[in-house]
Protein backbone atom coordinates (compact mmCIF):
# COMPACT_ATOMS: atom_id res chain seq x y z
CA UNK A 1 0.00 0.00 0.00
CA UNK A 2 1.22 3.48 -1.03
CA UNK A 3 0.57 5.85 1.34
CA UNK A 4 -1.19 9.36 0.77
CA UNK A 5 -4.86 10.02 -0.02
CA UNK A 6 -8.06 8.86 0.51
CA UNK A 7 -8.23 7.38 -3.05
CA UNK A 8 -7.73 3.48 -1.31
CA UNK A 9 -5.41 1.90 -4.25
CA UNK A 10 -3.58 -0.71 -3.65
CA UNK A 11 -0.26 -0.19 -5.03
CA UNK A 12 -1.18 3.34 -7.11
CA UNK A 13 0.84 6.28 -6.59
CA UNK A 14 -0.89 9.47 -5.91
CA UNK A 15 0.44 12.11 -8.17
CA UNK A 16 2.53 13.90 -5.85
CA UNK A 17 3.87 10.52 -5.10
CA UNK A 18 7.19 9.42 -6.93
CA UNK A 19 6.69 6.84 -9.70
CA UNK A 20 7.43 3.48 -8.84
CA UNK A 21 8.30 2.31 -12.48
CA UNK A 22 11.65 3.46 -14.39
CA UNK A 23 11.93 5.26 -17.42
CA UNK A 24 11.04 2.64 -20.22
CA UNK A 25 13.89 3.60 -21.62
CA UNK A 26 16.27 2.18 -19.10
CA UNK A 27 14.98 -1.72 -19.62
CA UNK A 28 17.08 -3.93 -20.71
CA UNK A 29 17.50 -4.60 -24.68
CA UNK A 30 16.57 -8.26 -23.79
CA UNK A 31 13.28 -7.51 -21.98
CA UNK A 32 12.56 -5.32 -24.71
CA UNK A 33 12.60 -8.27 -27.27
CA UNK A 34 10.89 -10.67 -24.79
CA UNK A 35 7.96 -8.13 -24.59
CA UNK A 36 8.01 -7.51 -28.29
CA UNK A 37 8.05 -10.97 -28.98
CA UNK A 38 4.53 -11.32 -26.83
CA UNK A 39 3.21 -9.34 -29.26
CA UNK A 40 1.23 -10.31 -32.29
CA UNK A 41 2.97 -9.89 -35.56
CA UNK A 42 1.12 -7.14 -36.87
CA UNK A 43 1.50 -5.06 -33.71
CA UNK A 44 5.51 -5.59 -33.59
CA UNK A 45 5.66 -2.00 -35.01
CA UNK A 46 4.07 -0.29 -32.38
CA UNK A 47 6.65 -1.95 -29.83
CA UNK A 48 9.26 0.11 -31.92
CA UNK A 49 7.82 3.28 -31.23
CA UNK A 50 7.34 3.40 -28.05
CA UNK A 51 10.46 5.35 -27.32
CA UNK A 52 14.29 5.46 -29.43
CA UNK A 53 15.74 3.12 -26.85
CA UNK A 54 13.15 0.12 -28.12
CA UNK A 55 13.47 0.98 -31.72
CA UNK A 56 16.91 0.14 -31.27
CA UNK A 57 16.36 -3.07 -29.20
CA UNK A 58 14.22 -4.05 -32.25
CA UNK A 59 14.79 -4.93 -36.06
CA UNK A 60 12.44 -3.70 -38.30
CA UNK A 61 10.02 -6.17 -39.32
CA UNK A 62 11.01 -7.17 -42.82
CA UNK A 63 14.33 -7.77 -41.62
CA UNK A 64 13.67 -9.73 -38.44
CA UNK A 65 14.92 -13.25 -38.69
CA UNK A 66 12.25 -15.24 -38.23
CA UNK A 67 12.05 -19.67 -38.03
CA UNK A 68 9.68 -22.10 -39.06
CA UNK A 69 8.86 -24.64 -36.56
CA UNK A 70 7.05 -27.78 -37.46
CA UNK A 71 3.94 -29.18 -36.48
CA UNK A 72 3.47 -30.40 -32.95
CA UNK A 73 1.49 -33.19 -33.43
CA UNK A 74 1.13 -33.88 -29.77
CA UNK A 75 0.23 -30.21 -28.93
CA UNK A 76 -2.26 -30.45 -32.08
CA UNK A 77 -0.10 -27.12 -33.07
CA UNK A 78 0.20 -26.37 -36.69
CA UNK A 79 3.69 -25.50 -38.88
CA UNK A 80 4.26 -21.95 -37.38
CA UNK A 81 6.63 -18.87 -37.09
CA UNK A 82 8.95 -18.46 -34.53
CA UNK A 83 11.30 -15.86 -32.85
CA UNK A 84 13.88 -15.80 -30.49
CA UNK A 85 14.41 -12.94 -28.68
CA UNK A 86 18.06 -11.25 -27.45
CA UNK A 87 18.03 -13.42 -24.21
CA UNK A 88 16.13 -16.15 -24.61
CA UNK A 89 17.15 -20.05 -24.51
CA UNK A 90 15.25 -21.20 -27.71
CA UNK A 91 13.05 -20.06 -30.55
CA UNK A 92 9.47 -19.58 -29.33
CA UNK A 93 6.02 -19.94 -31.29
CA UNK A 94 4.87 -16.33 -32.43
CA UNK A 95 1.67 -15.19 -31.43
CA UNK A 96 0.29 -14.11 -35.07
CA UNK A 97 -3.04 -12.45 -33.97
CA UNK A 98 -5.02 -14.06 -36.61
CA UNK A 99 -2.14 -13.01 -39.55
CA UNK A 100 -1.46 -16.33 -40.82
CA UNK A 101 -3.39 -19.06 -42.38
CA UNK A 102 -3.38 -22.38 -41.60
CA UNK A 103 -2.39 -25.07 -43.29
CA UNK A 104 -4.72 -27.22 -45.44
CA UNK A 105 -6.20 -30.19 -43.26
CA UNK A 106 -4.75 -32.81 -45.96
CA UNK A 107 -0.87 -32.08 -44.67
CA UNK A 108 -1.43 -30.12 -41.65
CA UNK A 109 -2.85 -33.05 -40.01
CA UNK A 110 -0.86 -35.40 -41.39
CA UNK A 111 2.37 -36.59 -38.72
CA UNK A 112 5.21 -34.78 -38.92
CA UNK A 113 4.25 -31.96 -41.24
CA UNK A 114 7.59 -29.88 -41.74
CA UNK A 115 9.04 -26.70 -43.77
CA UNK A 116 11.66 -28.24 -46.36
CA UNK A 117 11.74 -24.23 -47.97
CA UNK A 118 10.90 -21.03 -48.21
CA UNK A 119 11.18 -18.00 -50.61
CA UNK A 120 11.37 -13.63 -49.53
CA UNK A 121 7.74 -13.01 -50.81
CA UNK A 122 6.41 -15.47 -48.11
CA UNK A 123 5.98 -18.67 -49.78
CA UNK A 124 6.94 -22.14 -47.78
CA UNK A 125 7.19 -25.96 -48.76
CA UNK A 126 5.28 -27.89 -46.76
CA UNK A 127 6.03 -32.09 -47.27
CA UNK A 128 4.39 -34.28 -44.60
CA UNK A 129 4.41 -38.00 -43.22
CA UNK A 130 6.97 -40.25 -44.16
CA UNK A 131 8.26 -43.31 -46.48
CA UNK A 132 5.23 -45.52 -45.84
CA UNK A 133 2.78 -42.31 -46.35
CA UNK A 134 3.83 -39.69 -47.41
CA UNK A 135 1.89 -36.10 -48.00
CA UNK A 136 2.73 -33.43 -50.24
CA UNK A 137 5.06 -31.43 -51.52
CA UNK A 138 2.74 -28.02 -51.25
CA UNK A 139 3.69 -24.31 -51.77
CA UNK A 140 1.71 -22.46 -49.35
CA UNK A 141 1.22 -18.77 -48.41
CA UNK A 142 0.40 -18.25 -44.64
CA UNK A 143 -0.52 -14.82 -45.45
CA UNK A 144 -2.78 -14.76 -48.04
CA UNK A 145 -4.11 -19.16 -47.59
CA UNK A 146 -3.09 -19.79 -51.34
CA UNK A 147 -1.74 -22.99 -52.06
CA UNK A 148 -0.17 -24.57 -54.96
CA UNK A 149 0.06 -28.88 -54.52
CA UNK A 150 3.23 -29.90 -56.16
CA UNK A 151 4.11 -33.14 -58.13
CA UNK A 152 4.93 -35.98 -55.60
CA UNK A 153 8.37 -37.07 -57.96
CA UNK A 154 9.64 -34.04 -55.52
CA UNK A 155 9.05 -35.95 -52.48
CA UNK A 156 10.30 -39.10 -51.88
CA UNK A 157 11.17 -39.74 -47.94
CA UNK A 158 12.97 -42.72 -48.76
CA UNK A 159 15.87 -41.13 -50.23
CA UNK A 160 15.44 -38.38 -48.07
CA UNK A 161 12.58 -37.13 -45.52
CA UNK A 162 13.69 -33.18 -45.79
CA UNK A 163 14.25 -32.46 -49.48
CA UNK A 164 15.25 -28.92 -50.25
CA UNK A 165 12.65 -27.08 -52.49
CA UNK A 166 13.16 -24.14 -54.25
CA UNK A 167 10.87 -21.96 -56.21
CA UNK A 168 10.31 -19.30 -58.56
CA UNK A 169 8.91 -15.80 -57.17
CA UNK A 170 5.45 -15.22 -56.82
CA UNK A 171 4.34 -18.83 -58.03
CA UNK A 172 0.67 -18.85 -58.97
CA UNK A 173 -1.31 -22.28 -59.57
CA UNK A 174 -0.90 -21.56 -63.75
CA UNK A 175 2.64 -20.76 -63.96
CA UNK A 176 5.64 -21.50 -61.52
CA UNK A 177 9.12 -23.23 -61.44
CA UNK A 178 9.91 -25.98 -58.42
CA UNK A 179 12.81 -27.76 -58.13
CA UNK A 180 13.24 -30.07 -55.29
CA UNK A 181 16.98 -31.75 -54.35
CA UNK A 182 15.34 -35.38 -53.61
CA UNK A 183 18.78 -37.51 -53.36
CA UNK A 184 22.35 -36.12 -53.85
CA UNK A 185 22.63 -37.53 -57.63
CA UNK A 186 18.66 -35.82 -58.81
CA UNK A 187 16.73 -32.84 -58.99
CA UNK A 188 13.58 -32.85 -60.10
CA UNK A 189 12.08 -30.10 -61.62
CA UNK A 190 7.64 -29.26 -62.00
CA UNK A 191 7.65 -26.10 -64.78
CA UNK A 192 3.86 -24.88 -65.11
CA UNK A 193 3.23 -22.64 -67.79
CA UNK A 194 -0.28 -21.53 -69.00
CA UNK A 195 -1.57 -24.16 -66.25
CA UNK A 196 0.08 -27.00 -67.83
CA UNK A 197 2.60 -28.78 -65.86
CA UNK A 198 5.49 -31.04 -66.22
CA UNK A 199 8.20 -32.61 -64.60
CA UNK A 200 11.84 -33.70 -65.16
CA UNK A 201 14.72 -35.25 -63.08
CA UNK A 202 17.94 -34.06 -64.01
CA UNK A 203 19.86 -38.07 -63.61
CA UNK A 204 20.38 -38.05 -67.32
CA UNK A 205 22.40 -34.55 -67.39
CA UNK A 206 24.44 -35.35 -64.83
CA UNK A 207 25.34 -38.96 -65.60
CA UNK A 208 24.92 -39.88 -62.05
CA UNK A 209 28.48 -38.98 -60.94
CA UNK A 210 27.35 -35.49 -59.12
CA UNK A 211 26.83 -35.38 -55.31
CA UNK A 212 24.45 -32.59 -55.08
CA UNK A 213 24.44 -30.63 -51.43
CA UNK A 214 22.19 -27.46 -52.81
CA UNK A 215 20.30 -25.82 -54.87
CA UNK A 216 19.49 -22.00 -55.69
CA UNK A 217 16.67 -20.80 -58.09
CA UNK A 218 18.69 -18.17 -60.36
CA UNK A 219 16.46 -15.93 -61.71
CA UNK A 220 13.18 -15.62 -64.40
CA UNK A 221 15.41 -14.98 -67.38
CA UNK A 222 14.56 -16.87 -70.69
CA UNK A 223 12.63 -19.16 -68.22
CA UNK A 224 14.86 -18.90 -64.84
CA UNK A 225 17.86 -21.13 -63.70
CA UNK A 226 18.35 -23.49 -61.35
CA UNK A 227 21.89 -23.47 -59.46
CA UNK A 228 22.85 -27.20 -58.60
CA UNK A 229 26.35 -27.38 -55.71
CA UNK A 230 28.21 -30.87 -55.91
CA UNK A 231 29.70 -31.38 -53.14
CA UNK A 232 33.44 -30.27 -54.37
CA UNK A 233 32.09 -27.28 -55.11
CA UNK A 234 31.58 -27.44 -58.92
CA UNK A 235 28.17 -25.66 -59.87
CA UNK A 236 25.90 -27.06 -62.76
CA UNK A 237 22.97 -24.83 -63.78
CA UNK A 238 19.81 -26.09 -65.70
CA UNK A 239 18.74 -23.76 -67.92
CA UNK A 240 14.85 -23.80 -68.00
CA UNK A 241 14.42 -22.51 -71.57
CA UNK A 242 10.87 -20.84 -72.55
CA UNK A 243 10.51 -22.10 -75.67
CA UNK A 244 7.32 -23.12 -77.14
CA UNK A 245 6.30 -26.50 -75.84
CA UNK A 246 6.35 -29.07 -78.52
CA UNK A 247 3.94 -32.07 -78.51
CA UNK A 248 2.62 -30.83 -75.56
CA UNK A 249 5.74 -30.95 -73.42
CA UNK A 250 8.18 -28.65 -72.36
CA UNK A 251 11.49 -27.94 -73.83
CA UNK A 252 13.97 -30.55 -72.36
CA UNK A 253 16.47 -29.43 -69.56
CA UNK A 254 19.95 -27.90 -70.36
CA UNK A 255 22.71 -27.98 -68.29
CA UNK A 256 25.59 -26.25 -68.33
CA UNK A 257 28.33 -24.14 -66.47
CA UNK A 258 28.02 -20.84 -64.71
CA UNK A 259 27.65 -17.70 -66.98
CA UNK A 260 30.97 -16.07 -68.13
CA UNK A 261 33.09 -19.95 -67.45
CA UNK A 262 36.03 -19.91 -69.39
CA UNK A 263 36.84 -22.02 -71.95
CA UNK A 264 39.28 -24.24 -70.88
CA UNK A 265 38.54 -23.53 -66.76
CA UNK A 266 39.25 -26.05 -64.12
CA UNK A 267 36.05 -27.38 -62.64
CA UNK A 268 35.60 -29.35 -59.47
CA UNK A 269 37.84 -29.03 -56.40
CA UNK A 270 40.62 -28.04 -58.42
CA UNK A 271 38.92 -24.37 -59.91
CA UNK A 272 39.81 -23.51 -56.37
CA UNK A 273 43.11 -21.71 -55.05
CA UNK A 274 45.07 -23.88 -52.96
CA UNK A 275 44.57 -24.27 -50.33
CA UNK A 276 41.17 -24.12 -50.55
CA UNK A 277 40.97 -27.15 -52.97
CA UNK A 278 41.93 -29.72 -49.96
CA UNK A 279 39.51 -27.76 -48.18
CA UNK A 280 36.64 -28.25 -50.64
CA UNK A 281 36.92 -31.73 -49.74
CA UNK A 282 36.72 -31.71 -46.05
CA UNK A 283 33.40 -28.78 -45.71
CA UNK A 284 30.79 -31.34 -45.84
CA UNK A 285 27.73 -28.35 -45.32
CA UNK A 286 28.08 -26.17 -48.58
CA UNK A 287 25.11 -23.44 -49.88
CA UNK A 288 24.77 -21.13 -52.56
CA UNK A 289 24.19 -17.86 -51.99
CA UNK A 290 23.38 -15.18 -54.99
CA UNK A 291 23.57 -11.44 -53.84
CA UNK A 292 23.47 -8.18 -55.85
CA UNK A 293 24.07 -10.57 -58.90
CA UNK A 294 27.32 -12.08 -57.40
CA UNK A 295 27.37 -16.03 -57.03
CA UNK A 296 29.17 -16.97 -53.46
CA UNK A 297 29.78 -20.30 -52.23
CA UNK A 298 29.51 -21.22 -48.21
CA UNK A 299 31.72 -23.83 -46.84
CA UNK A 300 31.41 -25.20 -43.41
CA UNK A 301 32.77 -28.13 -41.14
CA UNK A 302 29.48 -28.75 -39.60
CA UNK A 303 29.72 -29.20 -35.64
CA UNK A 304 30.12 -33.15 -34.73
CA UNK A 305 32.57 -33.63 -37.28
CA UNK A 306 35.42 -32.64 -35.74
CA UNK A 307 38.49 -30.80 -36.64
CA UNK A 308 41.01 -32.33 -39.29
CA UNK A 309 44.90 -31.97 -39.89
CA UNK A 310 45.89 -32.09 -43.80
CA UNK A 311 48.36 -31.85 -45.57
CA UNK A 312 49.24 -28.70 -47.46
CA UNK A 313 49.05 -28.38 -51.48
CA UNK A 314 52.36 -28.26 -52.93
CA UNK A 315 53.53 -24.35 -53.12
CA UNK A 316 51.38 -23.45 -49.61
CA UNK A 317 53.38 -21.38 -47.30
CA UNK A 318 52.55 -23.76 -44.31
CA UNK A 319 53.07 -27.73 -44.02
CA UNK A 320 49.60 -29.03 -42.79
CA UNK A 321 45.85 -27.44 -43.55
CA UNK A 322 44.38 -27.50 -39.87
CA UNK A 323 40.45 -27.20 -40.58
CA UNK A 324 38.74 -27.05 -37.65
CA UNK A 325 35.35 -27.87 -36.78
CA UNK A 326 33.20 -24.79 -37.10
CA UNK A 327 34.95 -23.20 -39.70
CA UNK A 328 33.40 -20.96 -42.49
CA UNK A 329 34.86 -20.37 -45.79
CA UNK A 330 33.16 -17.90 -48.44
CA UNK A 331 34.37 -17.84 -51.96
CA UNK A 332 33.07 -15.62 -54.52
CA UNK A 333 32.54 -16.51 -58.54
CA UNK A 334 35.03 -14.32 -60.50
CA UNK A 335 35.63 -15.57 -63.79
CA UNK A 336 37.69 -12.32 -64.62
CA UNK A 337 40.55 -13.55 -62.66
CA UNK A 338 40.98 -16.64 -65.01
CA UNK A 339 43.63 -17.25 -66.46
CA UNK A 340 45.89 -14.83 -64.56
CA UNK A 341 44.85 -16.72 -61.57
CA UNK A 342 44.40 -19.49 -62.57
CA UNK A 343 41.11 -19.95 -60.87
CA UNK A 344 37.47 -18.68 -61.35
CA UNK A 345 36.99 -18.76 -57.29
CA UNK A 346 38.05 -15.95 -55.00
CA UNK A 347 38.06 -15.72 -51.50
CA UNK A 348 35.58 -13.20 -50.50
CA UNK A 349 36.37 -10.57 -48.45
CA UNK A 350 33.83 -8.45 -45.64
CA UNK A 351 33.29 -5.47 -48.22
CA UNK A 352 32.65 -8.17 -50.78
CA UNK A 353 28.87 -8.84 -49.20
CA UNK A 354 28.17 -5.10 -49.56
CA UNK A 355 26.79 -4.18 -46.45
CA UNK A 356 24.48 -7.44 -46.59
CA UNK A 357 23.40 -10.42 -44.19
CA UNK A 358 23.19 -13.69 -46.25
CA UNK A 359 20.28 -16.11 -44.43
CA UNK A 360 21.76 -19.75 -46.06
CA UNK A 361 19.40 -23.03 -44.92
CA UNK A 362 16.21 -25.07 -46.18
CA UNK A 363 15.26 -21.68 -47.61
CA UNK A 364 16.60 -20.12 -50.65
CA UNK A 365 19.13 -17.78 -49.54
CA UNK A 366 17.59 -14.88 -48.43
CA UNK A 367 19.95 -11.42 -48.13
CA UNK A 368 18.88 -8.97 -46.37
CA UNK A 369 20.31 -5.53 -45.17
CA UNK A 370 18.93 -3.21 -42.73
CA UNK A 371 18.83 -2.66 -38.92
CA UNK A 372 18.94 -5.74 -36.63
CA UNK A 373 21.08 -7.64 -38.75
CA UNK A 374 25.26 -8.16 -38.93
CA UNK A 375 26.55 -6.48 -41.94
CA UNK A 376 28.86 -8.47 -44.39
CA UNK A 377 27.85 -11.54 -42.61
CA UNK A 378 26.45 -14.92 -42.77
CA UNK A 379 23.62 -16.69 -40.51
CA UNK A 380 23.44 -20.59 -40.87
CA UNK A 381 21.85 -23.65 -38.64
CA UNK A 382 24.46 -25.35 -36.87
CA UNK A 383 23.56 -28.94 -36.48
CA UNK A 384 22.16 -31.59 -36.09
CA UNK A 385 24.77 -33.98 -34.68
CA UNK A 386 26.72 -36.21 -37.34
CA UNK A 387 24.17 -39.33 -37.30
CA UNK A 388 21.31 -37.38 -37.09
CA UNK A 389 20.40 -37.24 -39.84
CA UNK A 390 16.65 -37.68 -39.72
CA UNK A 391 15.85 -34.15 -39.83
CA UNK A 392 14.84 -34.29 -36.46
CA UNK A 393 17.80 -32.70 -34.82
CA UNK A 394 17.98 -29.65 -32.57
CA UNK A 395 19.50 -26.78 -35.11
CA UNK A 396 20.64 -23.58 -33.35
CA UNK A 397 21.56 -20.34 -35.51
CA UNK A 398 25.06 -19.09 -35.47
CA UNK A 399 26.10 -15.50 -36.96
CA UNK A 400 29.49 -15.87 -39.02
CA UNK A 401 31.69 -11.98 -39.60
CA UNK A 402 33.12 -12.33 -43.19
CA UNK A 403 35.21 -9.62 -42.34
CA UNK A 404 36.92 -10.90 -38.60
CA UNK A 405 36.09 -14.38 -39.43
CA UNK A 406 34.39 -15.11 -36.19
CA UNK A 407 31.30 -17.48 -35.37
CA UNK A 408 29.26 -16.60 -32.71
CA UNK A 409 25.91 -18.37 -31.41
CA UNK A 410 22.76 -15.96 -32.37
CA UNK A 411 21.20 -15.02 -30.40
CA UNK A 412 24.02 -15.16 -27.75
CA UNK A 413 21.67 -16.03 -24.79
CA UNK A 414 20.47 -19.04 -26.54
CA UNK A 415 21.59 -22.23 -25.18
CA UNK A 416 20.19 -24.44 -27.63
CA UNK A 417 18.13 -24.05 -30.72
CA UNK A 418 14.51 -25.64 -30.31
CA UNK A 419 14.29 -25.49 -34.33
CA UNK A 420 14.40 -28.79 -36.27
CA UNK A 421 13.81 -27.85 -39.37
CA UNK A 422 16.59 -25.28 -40.39
CA UNK A 423 14.80 -22.60 -42.35
CA UNK A 424 14.99 -19.14 -42.39
CA UNK A 425 11.86 -16.57 -42.94
CA UNK A 426 11.44 -12.98 -43.48
CA UNK A 427 7.78 -11.42 -43.64
CA UNK A 428 7.24 -10.50 -47.10
CA UNK A 429 7.18 -6.79 -48.12
CA UNK A 430 3.69 -6.66 -49.56
CA UNK A 431 0.23 -7.37 -48.93
CA UNK A 432 -0.66 -7.61 -45.42
CA UNK A 433 2.12 -6.95 -44.18
CA UNK A 434 1.66 -3.36 -45.58
CA UNK A 435 0.33 -2.27 -42.62
CA UNK A 436 2.91 -2.87 -39.95
CA UNK A 437 5.49 -1.42 -42.99
CA UNK A 438 2.83 2.13 -43.01
CA UNK A 439 3.22 2.08 -38.94
CA UNK A 440 7.38 1.78 -39.52
CA UNK A 441 7.28 4.86 -42.16
CA UNK A 442 4.93 6.43 -39.42
CA UNK A 443 7.07 5.84 -36.64
CA UNK A 444 10.55 6.63 -38.52
CA UNK A 445 9.27 10.21 -39.06
CA UNK A 446 7.71 10.69 -35.60
CA UNK A 447 10.94 9.48 -33.95
CA UNK A 448 12.81 11.63 -36.59
CA UNK A 449 10.74 14.63 -35.85
CA UNK A 450 11.24 13.77 -32.05
CA UNK A 451 14.94 13.68 -32.41
CA UNK A 452 15.00 17.41 -34.14
CA UNK A 453 13.04 18.83 -30.80
CA UNK A 454 15.60 17.73 -28.54
CA UNK A 455 18.17 19.36 -30.48
CA UNK A 456 16.26 22.56 -31.41
CA UNK A 457 14.85 23.57 -27.52
CA UNK A 458 13.57 22.22 -24.38
CA UNK A 459 10.41 23.62 -25.07
CA UNK A 460 9.59 20.14 -27.43
CA UNK A 461 10.44 17.91 -24.32
CA UNK A 462 7.33 17.53 -23.33
CA UNK A 463 5.77 16.84 -26.79
CA UNK A 464 7.86 13.95 -27.04
CA UNK A 465 7.00 12.70 -23.29
CA UNK A 466 3.32 12.70 -24.89
CA UNK A 467 3.95 10.84 -28.04
CA UNK A 468 6.24 8.01 -26.07
CA UNK A 469 3.28 7.78 -22.80
CA UNK A 470 0.92 7.59 -25.67
CA UNK A 471 2.73 4.73 -28.19
CA UNK A 472 2.97 2.92 -24.42
CA UNK A 473 -0.21 2.96 -23.66
CA UNK A 474 -1.08 1.18 -27.07
CA UNK A 475 1.44 -0.71 -26.79
CA UNK A 476 0.40 -2.06 -23.66
CA UNK A 477 -3.38 -2.36 -24.51
CA UNK A 478 -1.79 -4.69 -27.35
CA UNK A 479 0.02 -6.54 -24.84
CA UNK A 480 -3.11 -7.99 -22.92
CA UNK A 481 -0.57 -10.92 -21.24
CA UNK A 482 1.54 -8.84 -19.85
CA UNK A 483 0.19 -7.59 -16.21
CA UNK A 484 1.46 -4.25 -16.38
CA UNK A 485 -0.48 -1.58 -14.76
CA UNK A 486 0.54 2.49 -15.63
CA UNK A 487 -1.43 5.37 -13.73
CA UNK A 488 -1.54 7.64 -16.51
CA UNK A 489 -3.02 10.57 -15.08
CA UNK A 490 -0.81 10.70 -12.36
CA UNK A 491 2.46 9.84 -13.47
CA UNK A 492 2.52 10.78 -17.29
CA UNK A 493 5.72 12.86 -17.27
CA UNK A 494 7.89 10.48 -15.23
CA UNK A 495 6.69 7.56 -18.11
CA UNK A 496 7.36 10.06 -20.68
CA UNK A 497 10.67 10.65 -19.65
CA UNK A 498 12.34 7.68 -21.77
Amino acid sequence: MTGGGDRGDVGMPDVAAPCCFPPWADLDAGLVSTIAACSALKDYASCRAVCAAWRAALPPPLSRPLAVLPADDAARLPVSLAACALHARRWARLHHGGLLHRPPDRIAAAPRCRCVGASRDGWVALVAGDAAAPVGPLLFNPFTGEEIPLDASLYQPAHDPAPKIVFSPNPTRREFTAASLVRPDMVVVQRAADGCSYCEDTGPFLDGEASLVDVAYGGDDDGGKVLCLASDGEVHVLNLTRRRRAYGRMPPIQVGPLPGMPVGAVAGAEGFPPPYNIISKHTDAKNLVLCDGEVYQVWRRPSGAGSVILDAPSGAFARWVHIFEGDVFVLRYDPGSWPAAGYCWTVAEGKDLRGNAVFVGKNDAAVVRGEGVSRNSVYYWDGPRVGDGDGDGDYEAVVYSVATGASVRWPAAASTGGVSSPVWYFLPAAGVVGSARHVEEETTGVAATSSGKEAAASSGEHDEEEHDAHCLKKTMNLLGRLDYCVNYEGSMCEVGES
